[in-house]
């Protein structure tokens, strides 16, 4: 099966120059590393990363000038102010090897913004337990995860999806495991990707881990180096993608695995149904493992009896269901664990399910950037949180598009106006709901 245009129901892309292109949209998607960008909009991923990095690094800058202050302060113990001198060195580390990860993405990038952008510098590092866990310490709950996935399956996977795969191990051993003819493992957020892509290339990647709680001065810096002698069989691949707007034809796959994914995706499950049954062939199966932690709201926090319900709804016919208690992040170096109550189930494809209206998660003029940019209450509010924002929504007067402001911008700040555009994007794009 190729991987198709996320824009176009999966139309098949032509390779070239190191990027797949959409003959009908005219959509360029570009690889970083070994892995192919199959977003809707790439440009506006990348300049959302690239920001998210370029934050990543001034917070740790931030903060490891505000730990040697503290240290210094009078008083302080020098077993203490080893601890910190440990902390600070770790985190120079860390950002040397994410710089490391993102080159491809940050290559021929020159100039970016004066602003960091919403909501926070922690999402870049977002998924990195997974990856101690996936590559490191956390094989016991691999395995468990592992064994309850192959319990439901009643028949070969053939092709196979893994939605929001995170650091990929799940999906490493599934393939190796159950045999399907491909599998694909997705996900949004490129750290945990490209670690993995590298250790199972046969490389080596050392990135400290902080533990919660540590049990002792020994414990609050562990330096991991990871490897994998793990080689997938013919017919893996890790793809940069949006379950919701998938590289995939309709009907293309044989399986999906929702892996810890329909809780956390920020969408309702009404959504999330449509959206896996769309991807499968009739009589094709989908296989859910995770607990239920919605967070979008009362109404949409579904209990598991509405979740099977709603999957029936969605065309689905439920096969089988389990219900486990699984450690979680059980990292032996740290002094907090938990275990999660996991809800599985398989489910086969009875019908077609009607699609679920979605507003989408970007305004018009920031996927057109033709469209006038509308100047609303709350973006001239937002103005005044800084030097940046006022400057940019100053430009901005009810008429003007953003290639329009971009392109002023760069007459009057000297910056590259197509850079500065999806820039731009992403920098509304993150923006508090309500302000755009």
């Amino acid at each position: 099966m190729t991987l198709g245009c996320p824009r176009c129901d999966g139309q098949a892309l032509e390779a070239g120059d190191g990027q797949l292109l959409c003959a009908r949209c005219g959509t360029r998607y570009p690889s970083v590393g070994s892995i192919p960008c199959l977003v809707p909009d790439p440009a506006l991923w990348r300049a959302t990363w690239l920001h998210r990095l370029a934050a990543f690094v001034a917070e740790t800058d931030r903060s490891v000038e505000g730990w040697r202050a503290e240290a210094a302060r009078p008083g302080v113990l020098p077993r203490t102010r080893a601890r910190v001198e440990a902390v600070i060195a770790a985190c120079q580390q860390q950002r040397l090897e994410v710089q490391r990860l993102f080159e491809d993405l940050t290559r021929g990038e020159r100039q970016l913004l004066p602003t960091a952008l919403e909501p926070d510098a922690g999402a870049l590092l977002r998924l990195e337990e997974n990856v101690f866990r996936d590559w490191d310490w956390g094989q016991a709950e691999v395995d468990a995860t592992r064994v309850i996935v192959e319990r439901l399956v009643r028949e070969p996977p053939g092709r196979l999806a893994v939605y929001g795969a995170g650091a990929g191990r799940l999906a490493v051993d599934l393939h190796q495991t159950l045999g399907p003819v491909e599998t694909w493992a997705l996900d949004l957020n490129p750290l945990p990707l490209l670690v993995a892509a590298r250790l199972l290339a046969g490389e080596t990647v050392t990135l400290p881990e902080f533990p919660v709680a540590p049990h002792s001065d020994q414990g609050v810096v562990i330096e991991h180096v990871l490897r994998s002698s793990l080689r997938p069989r013919p017919g893996f691949g890790f793809v940069l993608a949006d379950a919701f707007q998938p590289p995939f034809a309709p009907g293309a796959l044989d399986t999906v695995l929702t892996s810890w994914f329909v809780d956390a995706n920020g969408r309702d499950f009404r959504e999330t149904a449509a959206a896996v049954n769309r991807v499968l062939r009739p009589g094709g199966m989908w296989l859910n493992l995770g607990p239920l932690r919605f967070k979008e709201g009362l109404v949409t926090s579904y209990t598991i009896e509405e979740v099977w319900e709603l999957a029936g709804a969605a065309g689905f016919e439920l096969v089988s269901r389990g219900r486990d208690d699984v450690p979680y992040f059980d990292a032996p170096a740290s002094g907090s664990r938990r275990t999660e109550t996991v809800f599985s189930f398989a489910a086969r494809k009875a019908s077609e399910a009607a699609p679920v209206a979605h507003t989408p998660d970007e305004p018009p003029w920031i996927v057109d950037p033709d469209r006038p940019i509308p100047l609303t209450e709350q973006l001239v509010a937002h103005g005044r949180r800084s030097v940046f924002a006022g400057s940019v929504i100053t430009l901005i007067d009810g008429q003007r598009s953003l290639n329009e402001v971009a392109a002023e911008m760069g007459r009057l700040w000297g910056f590259d106006a197509p850079r500065i555009r999806d820039q731009l994007r992403a920098f509304f794009a993150a923006l508090p709901a309500g302000t755009v």
